[in-house]
């Protein structure tokens, strides 16, 4: 029996290594992590990449929207010297790279971070053989809806956090916008968990993950309130925190 909520890895191990780059995935998943969660766009000319910004400023040498540049000037970016020297020359990862990497190891959740690349990132995943272990989460309802009609069976997670919270006046909504959309869980910023929230979606059948957890007295409050998952950029330090006492 589970004594703990699953840590999930947010964007790789990325308190430490370039996020969304296979060195940051590689890392975690030396950890006994449950999950791994990244961040999908596409390119110019149709290929899915790793990218949590719709720019590549913040995290790579090059400036630009990911949508704008093609796969080979995406590649040809430097993803890891702004995370620290060491990582010089770290790459984009295309999305079937890190399908690859992750398979059988943990579950990698996939958050689609724009509309119009649902059917291509569910196509990404069978043809490389890992449905059934790869989660879709998205802010986009309607990313949500898109995936639940191509694929019924994908296990797909909702996310919200401040912003819509209050669009929708409050935490609890959000359970019954899981629900509509087609989602079995509910990804919230972890400051809108309370113990009744986790209560509430419980008996709704609605599994709670919390992001992003930093704290070790965080995690270890969110798991007495028996939050499902964590996501976090410190793997490592969550795990040590959420260790059962001897």
């Amino acid at each position: 029996m589970r004594c703990r909520p699953l840590v999930i890895a947010h964007r790789g191990f990325s308190g430490k290594y370039p996020e969304n780059t296979l060195r940051s995935i590689r890392e975690a998943l030396k950890l006994p992590v449950d999950g791994v969660e990244v961040d999908v766009r596409r390119s110019l000319d149709g290929v899915l990449v790793l990218m949590h910004d719709e720019a590549v400023d913040r995290t790579t040498n090059g400036r630009g929207l990911v949508g704008r540049l093609s796969w080979a000037e995406l590649r040809s970016l430097d993803a890891g010297s702004w995370r620290g020297e060491e990582f010089a020359g770290e790459p984009v990862p295309r999305l079937d790279e890190v399908l690859s990497e992750v398979a059988g190891r943990a579950m990698l959740h996939v958050e689609v971070k724009e509309l119009g690349i649902e059917s291509q990132v569910l196509r990404t995943v069978r043809e490389c053989g890992t449905q059934e272990s790869v989660v879709i989460a998205s802010f986009f309802e309607e990313s949500i809806r898109v995936v639940k009609t191509l694929e019924p069976a994908s296990p797909l997670t909702l996310i919200a956090g401040p912003r819509e919270a209050s669009r929708w006046g409050g935490a609890r909504p959000l359970v019954y916008r899981a629900i509509a959309s087609g989602a079995s869980c509910l990804a919230l910023h972890y400051s809108l968990v309370t113990t009744e929230l986790a209560t509430y979606a419980k008996r709704r059948n609605v599994a709670l993950m919390a992001w992003t957890v930093n704290s070790p007295n965080d995690g270890k409050r969110l798991a007495e309130q028996r939050v499902d998952a964590l996501a976090t950029d410190h793997p490592d330090e969550m795990l040590r925190a959420l260790e059962p006492s001897r």
